[in-house]
């Protein structure tokens, strides 16, 4: 069965998401620095598989912990969030013009990041928010 494996699919999903925010990180890094490798096939294929791979292992997840993101409000705010993050990131790297812009879209897309992993964490649609309660 999917759930006895449900310790590792986590500890790949999380390692998978600190991978996935950093190549990010360093794509931009590299654009902010003048750099074209960040737009060039192999950077995008790296971000391609370890998304992919990423949300392979959350979709296993959802399955061996029997989660339904329809009922569980604080998936549902999470795959939001993944929309986002993405249309963020995709500013970020390839539509933005200037260098003042793409760190814009970039650390909107950190924060978009950041507020899904508290999500995550709390279980909480409100995320780091519920803390205020």
């Amino acid at each position: 069965m999917l759930i006895e494996h449900h310790v590792a699919l986590r500890h790949v999903h999380v390692g998978l998401v600190v991978l996935s925010g950093t190549w990010f990180t360093l794509r931009v890094a590299g654009q902010l620095a003048g750099a074209r490798w960040p737009l060039d096939l192999p950077a995008r294929r790296l971000s391609w598989m370890v998304d992919t791979a990423l949300l392979t292992a959350g979709a296993l997840l959802w399955v061996a912990l029997q989660i339904n993101p329809w009922v569980q409000p604080w998936l549902g705010v999470k795959l939001l969030l993944l929309v986002v993050y993405v249309g963020l990131g995709t500013m970020a790297l390839r539509r933005a013009r200037t260098p003042a812009t793409r760190l814009a879209w970039a650390l909107a897309a950190l924060g978009c990041l950041g507020f899904m992993v508290s999500v995550a964490l709390t279980r909480d649609p409100a995320g780091v928010l519920s803390l205020l309660r």
